[in-house]
């Protein structure tokens, strides 16, 4: 006589696809919030101009998409057979931690250095040679861009 296991695993398509589920909520609740914020922003003030509103109401638009195709694949069991490797997961894990810093960074450091700081230490996340030097150069390219560019060629301001 033959028992079944007292917590059956679901099949691993169901595990994958609940798993999917679950993402492509996330990323339709993220792009919905990101969309709402940003149609608060200010609309343009001459003819002819869009508004700083312009990109990211667009890159909303297409993030609230984007997710909405995620939920139908998944529904349509296109991701049933994929499996999930979290091998990568401290990487990225630092990464996020790493922008969550440069982000609260900005207030005492400026928003060009901490563009070149988050940048550099987001390079050192990826292997390869010479990663201090690549990470030092990423890091000061972004500097110089978002200062030069933004702050003095384009006279936008910057935190």
């Amino acid at each position: 006589m033959t028992h079944a296991p007292a917590n059956p695993r679901p099949a691993p398509g169901l595990a994958n696809r609940a798993g999917n589920l679950v993402a492509a909520g996330l990323c339709l609740a993220a792009s919905g919030g990101f969309l709402a914020l940003a149609w608060q922003l200010p609309a343009g003030h001459s003819t002819g101009d869009v508004g700083p509103a312009a990109l990211p109401v667009r890159i909303g638009i297409a993030g609230v998409l984007l997710s909405l195709a995620y939920i139908g694949l998944t529904l349509r069991g296109a991701f049933a057979d994929e499996r999930v490797d979290f091998t990568g997961f401290p990487r990225a894990f630092s990464v996020c931690l790493v922008l969550v810093a440069g982000l609260v960074a900005v207030q005492w450091l400026g928003l060009a250095v901490a563009i070149g700081a988050v940048a550099g230490l987001t390079t050192l996340a990826f292997d390869g040679r010479h990663r201090l030097l690549r990470a030092g150069l990423t890091g000061v390219a972004l500097w110089a861009i978002a200062l030069l560019l933004f702050g003095r060629l384009l006279g936008i301001p910057l935190p």
